[in-house]
């Protein structure tokens, strides 16, 4: 049980570290000045490294018949997030976090001043595409997931 608790305690210790220099990153590269969004051709370039939470700027408009809701639990308790493309004045589409709504506000009409038109100005946090964990539940479009 010994050997147990100190693996624990190294595992945590190495975990607060990880933690810690995630938090500096984060803080740093959302206040700094944005940048344009990347287009298609240096997405495959993209690292956590050096890009994940990196300020950016990205000009175009909602396609808002296209937007898809996902599954999340948060502080306010169960909901969506809601992500809309916004198809941009560079010619490539990007996915939009818009924020959480709850079950009540899943239906577009129920949020009809969220559905800007014409052309909007972004500025958002750079995310790149996280591995897939043990709690995350497989796509399945033909059951809305």
């Amino acid at each position: 049980m010994f050997a147990g608790f100190v693996a624990l305690g190294v595992w945590q210790l190495e975990r607060l570290r990880w933690k810690t220099e995630l938090i500096a990153q984060v803080d740093a590269r959302v206040h700094a000045a944005p940048q344009p969004a990347p287009g298609p051709a240096a997405w495959a370039t993209l690292s956590q490294a050096n890009d994940q939470y990196r300020r950016v700027m990205v000009r175009g408009v909602f396609d808002h018949g296209r937007e898809t809701l996902v599954q999340a639990v948060t502080d306010y308790g169960a909901g969506f997030w809601v992500l809309t493309p916004l198809r941009t004045t560079q010619g490539f589409t990007v996915l939009v976090n818009r924020g959480f709504v709850t079950p009540e506000r899943r239906a577009p009409e129920t949020r009809s001043g969220a559905q800007v038109g014409g052309p909007q100005t972004v500025v958002g946090l750079l995310r790149v595409t996280e591995p897939g964990g043990g709690f995350l539940r497989a796509n399945d479009p033909g059951a809305g997931r």
